[in-house]
């Protein structure tokens, strides 16, 4: 390693790599042997792919009081909307991801300024270690050796389930609406797969836009996700550290899925309500339950505020479970709790309840298949007459298992490819926790060469936040950081 400077690369600049950014600026105040070039997309850099430009009328699913890239100021985006955008008492609105994007980009570049750090903005190609286990890193541009790397690569791409990507009709991933939407014809007939988040994108862009359409949404289940209604702030008594930390002491370091049940039902009866034993098969996310949230559904409201609140506590709770309870969560309790975990505005639930009610859109659940054809699709349901469609909006999101063959994701592939990362069974590739060093098959645990956000959700489990991006990335760098105490 070079006695004179520290090189650093930061492969990605969305909210991972802007939070690296944002703890090496701090480190380097400290010793200016650190040098730092950051690498990204230059349609993405500074904000992440979720808040690149788009249409105003999409929103944050959660309330600017749940937003901040510093760790220590939980306020910091609220008073950046007041001071900045002069909004008035800014806590519980939900503010456009655009806004968003703008409010990192703008601390990006004040720590840019600040650590003096090279800006690179290409993808970077490959990346690989040399036997002084320092790291090749080149670009379109430039190869270059680094002492640490950092890969925020962001999320993966959007899983193509049914192998359309090469029809010209399918749109594979729809973001940025503003550049995707006008390329379909007026009055075309649209077919929308998936009901997350990205659903509710969509149903917004085209419920104030693009009304022509004829739009039909369509999953395994025919259900979106919840609403979130009104939050409430919850005093935990059995979902802390210390309980998590006293509960693992005492079964060798696992505590039983049975266990986190228990944990749950006792939280919510410290809430003073009840919970039938059959509530986990509510239909959430059907036309009656979104129906009955716009009401206001307590048990539900309480529900979610339990299960937002321990984000932080994900990943601990998450590595605790056994294998096979790793496997009944996902089999068992994951689609609900998902739908409980990640809601959306009611704005937005307003919005999908009117326009489901009075027929402006159609909804379809028991998707088999999707037959292409030349200029259209039929997609075949169980138990129903097939549907047809000229146009598909690609909505699942992401995808979570990764493939060296995948040419989507060239550089990650190469990674895996030559064993410098190791794929993980729950999806992404492994890390050791809290450091997020790679783990390796061919170097074992290499602990300057860290990885964040979505690529390691299946160690890091609960990670779609930026709360919980932006502190693992202080963790990281204080780890490498105290390596070059006496540089």
């Amino acid at each position: 390693m070079s006695n004179e400077v520290i090189k650093i690369a930061v492969v990605g600049m969305g909210v991972a790599g802007i939070s690296v950014l944002r703890e090496w600026t701090k480190e380097k105040a400290n010793n200016p042997l650190i040098e730092l070039t950051l690498f990204g997309d230059e349609k993405t850099f500074g904000t992440g792919a979720p808040y690149q430009k788009d249409d105003e009328n999409l929103l944050m699913n959660v309330s600017a009081d749940s937003t901040t890239i510093i760790p220590e100021n939980k306020n910091d985006f609220v008073e950046w909307l007041e001071n900045v955008k002069g909004e008035n008492n800014p806590s519980l609105k939900y503010y456009s991801r655009n806004i968003v994007g703008t409010y990192l980009k703008e601390h990006m570049d004040l720590w840019i300024k600040k650590s003096k750090a090279r800006v690179i903005k290409e993808k970077v190609k490959t990346v690989r270690v040399l036997e002084n286990k320092q790291y090749e890193v080149t670009s379109s541009s430039i190869k270059e050796v680094f002492d640490v790397v950092h890969l925020c690569l962001g999320h993966m791409p959007y899983s193509d389930h049914y192998n359309l990507i090469d029809h010209p009709n399918f749109i594979v991933n729809p973001f940025p609406l503003k550049e995707n939407m006008p390329l379909i014809p007026k009055n075309s007939k649209v077919a929308v797969l998936g009901m997350g988040l990205t659903s509710i994108d969509i149903l917004r862009y085209i419920h104030f836009y693009r009304q022509d359409l004829n739009v039909i949404f369509f999953s395994n289940t025919g259900k979106f996700k919840t609403i979130n209604y009104k939050s409430k702030t919850i005093d935990y008594i059995c979902f802390t550290k210390e309980n998590i930390d006293k509960t693992k002491n005492e079964n060798n370091g696992f505590i039983p899925l049975d266990t986190y049940i228990d944990w749950f039902k006792k939280e919510i009866k410290n809430q003073k309500i009840s919970l039938k034993e059959n509530w986990i098969n509510e239909p959430f996310g059907s036309k009656e339950n979104i129906k009955k949230l716009l009401a206001g559904s307590y048990k539900t409201t309480i529900s979610q505020s339990i299960l937002i609140g321990i984000g932080s506590l994900l990943p601990d709770l998450w590595m605790s479970l056994s294998e096979i309870d790793k496997e009944t969560f996902i089999n068992k309790y994951h689609t609900k709790w998902d739908k409980l975990r990640s809601p959306f505005p009611a704005e937005s639930g307003e919005i999908l309840y009117s326009d489901w009610a009075n027929n402006k859109i159609q909804v379809f659940g028991g998707l088999t298949d999707i037959i292409p054809n030349k200029n259209s699709f039929k997609l075949i349901l169980k138990d129903q007459d097939p549907k047809t469609a000229e146009y598909i909006l690609n909505a699942v999101g992401p995808g979570k298992d990764v493939s060296p063959n995948n040419n989507r994701t060239p550089l990650l592939s190469q990674l895996v490819n030559e064993r410098i990362l190791q794929i993980e069974k729950f999806g992404g590739v492994q890390v050791t926790l809290p450091d997020l060093s790679a783990v390796s098959q061919r170097y074992g645990v290499l602990k300057t060469l860290k990885v964040h956000g979505q690529i390691i959700s299946g160690i890091q489990f609960g990670n779609n936040s930026i709360d919980i991006i932006s502190q693992s990335a202080r963790t990281s760098v204080k780890d490498i950081a105290k390596k070059f105490e006496n540089y």
